[in-house]
């Protein structure tokens, strides 16, 4: 079989530059090269790119709005994606920059993209103890494939097809949520194959985000106003909790889908 052609993606601040030179170190020592994604900065977020974060869907549910460093996250893997589908490469390791190289990534990667059909993205870390099987152990495998319980969390690495890319820009001309969560919303909800793996091909070099890039400016979790001359909100309302449950009834139906959806796909191709 062919090996098909993959490139690496990091996303990552001109500023932060420790970390650049860290994860293009990384794949150095396993003789890959890691291409670095400019990330959007949320202090340079341009009016159409502003224009595109549904600021009335987030007031619909949440009390507080994406910073513009969150949002600015959100068009970096937006931009990642595009950069990919600029290449002629058959997949894409779309990777935050403060991600390190678990043992086996690379074999890892390869066993995933010749050897696991039926997949279009793969959350290259998932929490260990937050998983579903989709299939029995397969024999000699570096890596066995997984549904993870937790999709919406993290964004530290992911594996695309390149129709698995192309579908996700298909659907993402606006969003109301954080990058990893909204990803997953689309996956979800246009029912896009995705899986995850244990073990985990990607860790990260800051445990709980608490040297995260996207909250230089120190505003992140904190309450703001869901419009400019509204009064500080503590609590969702009624009508905003509602919503809010909905959302997260739907998502967890749209995860009992696709985890039915993968062993389904599995239990045909995997023996």
């Amino acid at each position: 079989m062919k090996e098909p052609n993959i490139v690496y993606l990091a996303i990552n601040l001109p500023s932060s530059i420790e970390r650049r030179e860290h994860i293009q170190q990384q794949g150095a020592n396993i003789g890959i090269t890691v291409q670095i994604v400019e990330a959007v900065s949320g202090k340079t977020l341009t009016d159409e790119q502003k224009q595109m974060y549904d600021s009335r869907k987030r007031e619909s549910m949440y009390i507080t709005h994406l910073t513009p460093n969150e949002q600015a996250c959100v068009h970096s893997h937006r931009k990642a994606l595009g950069t990919f589908l600029a290449t002629t490469a058959d997949y894409a390791v779309v990777l935050e920059d403060d991600a390190t190289f678990e043992p086996g990534f690379l074999s890892g990667i390869k066993h995933l993209t010749t050897s696991i059909p039926g997949w279009e993205c793969c959350k290259l870390y998932t929490e260990p103890s937050k998983l579903y099987t989709l299939c029995p152990p397969i024999e000699n495998a570096p890596v066995q494939p997984v549904f993870p319980k937790k999709i919406p969390w993290g964004a530290i690495g992911y594996l695309y097809s390149r129709a698995g890319a192309e579908k996700i820009l298909a659907h993402f001309d606006s969003f109301w949520l954080g990058a990893d969560t909204q990803l997953a919303d689309i996956m979800l909800k246009h029912h896009i194959p995705v899986i995850g793996v244990v073990p985990n091909l990607v860790g990260t070099l800051y445990a709980h985000n608490e040297q995260s890039d996207i909250d230089d400016g120190g505003q992140r979790n904190t309450v703001t106003p869901t419009t400019q001359n509204a009064p500080v909100r503590y609590k969702r309302s009624a009508l905003q909790y509602l919503r809010y449950r909905f959302s997260v009834i739907e998502r967890a139906v749209g995860k009992w889908l696709m985890c039915r959806q993968m062993r389904s796909i599995f239990k045909k191709t995997i023996h």
